[in-house]
């Protein structure tokens, strides 16, 4: 038997190195975290904050970019809190906080479902549909790249089927009838 295609090679420069790496994607977050801070209380850039946490939601998952999503958030808060004072009273900062971390949420969500949805499209569109092109002698089947393969092994690396083997009535008739026979006539009764 023969094992199963890897998934193809992918289309999207996000999916591929760097941005699938999820430690790079956290150095990225504590990046774009830096420089919210050097650009002080009055510029924010928590937009910023939607691509690291987008890639991740993307590439590992909903749970560690709501991980990544949270502790942005919370970095951003303390920066507020701590080191620039917050110029409005402390439940407009929590609400506003909130706010950001709900739209982050959301965002995450959102990009987590596409991933599932675009891997689960690829994963569909692997399986067999269509014409496919057999030799009339042997059976083989012609992938898309020209190359010959036998059925079964065409067949069981592109879905989810097995084959076993066995051998039907018609076939073992033609191919084996004088042999059949010969068995039928040693087990038949004798006639009387």
């Amino acid at each position: 038997m023969s094992e199963r295609l890897p998934p193809p090679p992918t289309e999207y420069f996000f999916e591929r190195f760097p941005w699938n790496n999820q430690w790079i994607l956290f150095c990225v977050a504590l990046v774009v975290s830096g420089f919210d801070y050097l650009a002080g209380p009055i510029v924010f850039f928590p937009i910023l904050f939607v691509v690291p946490v987008a890639l991740l939601a993307w590439n590992h998952g909903l749970r560690t970019a709501l991980g990544l999503g949270a502790l942005l958030c919370i970095i951003r808060f303390s920066i507020q809190y701590a080191a620039w004072g917050i110029p409005y009273t402390l439940p407009v900062a929590i609400i506003n906080a909130g706010v950001r971390l709900a739209v982050l949420f959301i965002i995450t969500f959102l990009c987590a479902k596409l991933s599932q949805q675009t891997q689960a499209l690829r994963a569909r569109v692997r399986t067999l549909e269509g014409f496919l092109p057999t030799c009339g002698f042997c059976k083989d089947i012609r992938d898309e790249a020209g190359n010959w393969h036998q059925m079964e092994e065409y067949i069981t690396s592109r879905s989810e089927a097995t084959f076993s083997h066995g051998v039907c009535p018609k076939c073992a008739a033609k191919h084996y009838g004088d042999v059949l026979n010969k068995d039928s006539k040693d087990t038949a009764p004798p006639a009387a």
